[in-house]
């Protein structure tokens, strides 16, 4: 998997922010991060990567940090990313836009509106 190409990582007053840009930002929330995280996405940003991957990274970096822990932690970022569809990872993208709905006749009076509205 990977993280899709419409994201950016900011340092904002201290503060690193994910920034989703383009369509991407109409579906996926800004989301602030910790420093720790902000290591583990410039990782991540342009290379595919795995859950056991990650694991080893986070392993060689961190001190003081076992496996359990690590897994843990990279399966609820990872669950965070998947649910804000910020991973490139064949899940299809919620639709945006607009749809016309036609109501039949008998409906009409029901909905207190105009036909076809």
């Amino acid at each position: 998997m990977r993280l899709k190409k419409n994201l950016v990582l900011r340092k904002v007053a201290g503060e690193y922010i994910v920034v989703p840009i383009g369509k991407l930002s109409k579906i996926s929330p800004m989301m602030q991060v910790t420093a720790s995280t902000a290591w583990l996405w410039e990782q991540m940003k342009d290379s595919d990567f795995t859950e056991d991957s990650l694991v080893e990274l986070v392993l060689g970096h961190f001190s003081g940090v076992d496996e359990p822990r690590a897994r843990a932690d990279i399966q609820g970022f990872l669950n965070l990313l998947d649910g804000n569809y910020m991973l490139d990872n064949g899940r299809p993208e919620p639709m945006l836009g607009s749809v016309e709905v036609q109501v039949p006749n008998g409906f009409k009076d029901k909905l207190g509106g105009e036909q076809g509205t």
